[in-house]
This record gives structure tokens, C-alpha cells and sequence, in this order.
């Protein structure tokens, strides 16, 4: 299937890179920006079509199309995708507001195509894992959990990072698809959530790239407290901040009645996971680079600094799985329903945290499928 990108910024490099590197079903074949330089650079590195966002739109050849723009425009591109009769898969979130997000899905239903968005990590290894085990029942029903995302700021390494202080950014809806969406795929559904949010700091100072050393004003909270509960009964606490400079703490750990299990970072495809399944025991080591998404593949002089060498990287496994779906005629593992409830849980903790009462979620959403080895394995080079 032949596969356009709109949006050729910081993050668009991987999604064309691995789509060479990775993937047997599909194959970038143009892209087009509103900034047409960006687009001639991507088009002459990865020998694909420069198109306007006009012209991309109005291909026939073109079935499917991936938006990397940024949030702020998240749906209005998407929503021209769906009305051109295109599949469209979104960079995270789906919208910024809840009721776009909604309407999104609504109008490919309408138009009979596919909605898709990132975060696809928790296809890869490490959450996969995860979730075979508490399949398993290994460490019994979960009742308790927490999560930690807590960074300096991307102003370190992103040289552009305005959009993570204004209004759609932030951490919540900029780390959040990639907890939220991992917990939602070993949980199911959250109920209701009760949040207090702040800021620390109102201007930050961009520490890379041509802008080095300038200022930006912070506009939204940058550090979000949370309590969720799921349908399941399971209680997760949450830490989102832009404010910590250090910290210790676990990605994300869950609390079962018959032992604990702690997830590597759902930001990635890999990773360790530890398990104990007896009362005051050791940590079993449960490792995943042997596993098809969970080998490393990141190098050691990637530009984008904040990536480890030693991680496994497989950004667009959601769109060959998607892609495999449309051909199959079954719903896709990042599906729009998927991601309206991971913007429904952000939408509604950021929410609490303006009113500073509970917020009852307007949605609901399956478990995804578990995704074996033997299936990854079928998208696959090699």
C-alpha cells in the first residue's frame, strides 16, 4: 500500500527510516509540508515525491496517509485525510480536544476508511510482555499501581520546544498516549480521575539548535498529580512533570494480589521488566531483547539526543499493523477508539486539575488484542 506523510518535522526521520528499514507492507512514496523546504529535504534523503498538502491529499495513488504535524493541528489535517477517502494514522494525541477526537472517528466511519494513532510502543516488547503475564495471571488481579514521568523539559534537547508550553502541549498530553495507552492496553478502561496540577517554572531556556539559549513563556501546568480508576477496580496513581531534574522512580508499576510486576518505559518497545510473585521476595529479571520489537536498534550517534543506544526504536509497527488490519478487515490495535479514550482520560485529569474535583471519562475501550511474536514477526523484513 502506497503511504503519503504530511508533516516533515523532528519526528518524521523514524517513521521513514524504519518504514525502509523494518516494515514489508508498505512503502512511503511522497510527502508534503506546509513548509516546502522541510518536505524537499526528506523527499531527496528518502528518494520519495515532494507533494503539496493539496496535491498529497488528491493523489489516487496514495491510500493511506501518516500526519506528523503538530498537535495544534493534529485534527484539522486529519479530518482533510478522512474526507479525502484516505486511511489516516495520526502522530499522538488524536486531537488535542476531546470532542475532535470524537468527530474524527465518527467521520471515517462515515467515509468507510481507518482511523489509526501513536503511540504504537506498547506493540513492541516490553508491553507485550507485560500484558502476557498479566494474561497469565501471574501476578493475579491488579489492584494498585503507579506511574512516573518526570523529566527537566524537552527545551534540553528539542530545538524547537515552544509547543510543549502552550496551549495542547504539556506533559500530560505529550507523555501521556505513551503511559495511558499502555495501562488502558493491560487494564481496559478508566472510570473516573481526580488530579492537582502546577507549574514551577514560567520561562524555560532552549539548550539546543540554532535557538540555543533563548527564552519561551510557559503557558500550561507542567507538573500533573493524578488518581485513576479502572472498570477492573484498579487504582493508579500518576506523576506527569517538566520540573524534576532527577528521580528514581519505576516507569510504571503494578500491584497484583499475588505479586508485582514492574514495566519498562512505554516511550519504547523494549526493555526490562521485573517480577515478584511471593510475598517479600526478589526481583525476577524478565529481559525482551531477544524478542522481534525488542532488540536494539537505536545507534549510538542518533540525532535525537534524548534516545538511548541501547533501546529498541520501532516507530511505524502501527502502521503496518494497520495496514494488515485494513486488508484483513479487522480493527487495528492503535485504533481511534483506542486513542478518544486515551485523550478522554488527559482531556478529563487536566480537567480535575482546573476544578479541583473528580471528572467522570465519557468513553470507554476494549483491551486491544494481545500482539504475539508470530504475528509481528509476518510485518517484518527478514
Amino acid at each position: 500500500m502506497k503511504v503519503g506523510v504530511i508533516g516533515c518535522g523532528n519526528i518524521a526521520d523514524i517513521y521513514f527510516k524504519n518504514s525502509k528499514q523494518f516494515f514489508n507492507n508498505f512503502e512511503i512514496d511522497a510527502c508534503a509540508d506546509i513548509n516546502e523546504e522541510a518536505s524537499k529535504i526528506f523527499a531527496k534523503k528518502y528518494n520519495v515525491r515532494q507533494l503539496s498538502v493539496e496535491d498529497i491529499l488528491a493523489d489516487k495513488e496514495i491510500e493511506f496517509i501518516i500526519n506528523l504535524t503538530t498537535p495544534n493541528v493534529h485534527y484539522e489535517v486529519s479530518k482533510s485525510i478522512i474526507e479525502s477517502n484516505k486511511h489516516s494514522y495520526s502522530e499522538k494525541p488524536l486531537s488535542i480536544e476531546f470532542d475532535d477526537g470524537k468527530k474524527l472517528n465518527d467521520l471515517a466511519e462515515e467515509n468507510n476508511v481507518y482511523v489509526g494513532c501513536a503511540p504504537d510502543t506498547f506493540l513492541g516488547a516490553g508491553i507485550q510482555t507485560a500484558r502476557n503475564l498479566l494474561d497469565d495471571n501471574a501476578i493475579g488481579n491488579v489492584q494498585l499501581g503507579s506511574i512516573s514521568m518526570a523529566v527537566p523539559g524537552h527545551e534540553m534537547w528539542h530545538p524547537n520546544p515552544d509547543f510543549y508550553y502552550k496551549y495542547g502541549g504539556g506533559p500530560i498530553l505529550d507523555m501521556g498516549p505513551y503511559y495511558f495507552t499502555a495501562l488502558v492496553s493491560l487494564l481496559g478502561s478508566v472510570v473516573n480521575v481526580d488530579s492537582k496540577i502546577k507549574s514551577v517554572y514560567e520561562k524555560r531556556v532552549i539548550g539546543s539548535g540554532n535557538r540555543k539559549g533563548q527564552e519561551i513563556k510557559v503557558d500550561i501546568p507542567t507538573s500533573i498529580i493524578s488518581h485513576l480508576e479502572f472498570k477492573s477496580g484498579a487504582l493508579i496513581d500518576t506523576f506527569f512533570s517538566f520540573d524534576i531534574w532527577k528521580h528514581n522512580k519505576s516507569h510504571i508499576e503494578l500491584y497484583g494480589d499475588k505479586g508485582s510486576l514492574s514495566v519498562p518505559d512505554p516511550n519504547m518497545f523494549g526493555g526490562e521488566l521485573l517480577k515478584c510473585a511471593s510475598k517479600g521476595g526478589e526481583w525476577e529479571s524478565i529481559p525482551t531483547t531477544h524478542m522481534n520489537l525488542g532488540k536494539y536498534n537505536i545507534e549510538k550517534n542518533h540525532e535525537r539526543v534524548n534516545e538511548d543506544p541501547t533501546v529498541a526504536n520501532y516507530r511505524g509497527i502501527g502502521v503496518s499493523e494497520m495496514i494488515d488490519s485494513i486488508k484483513k478487515g479487522k480493527k487495528n490495535r492503535c485504533s481511534g477508539e483506542l486513542s478518544l479514550h486515551v485523550l478522554d482520560i488527559m482531556d478529563s485529569i487536566l480537567e480535575s486539575g482546573k476544578s479541583r474535583k473528580k471528572v467522570n471519562l465519557r468513553s470507554e475501550c476494549e483491551k486491544p488484542e494481545y500482539f504475539s511474536e508470530e504475528e509481528n514477526k509476518k510485518l517484518l523484513k527478514g
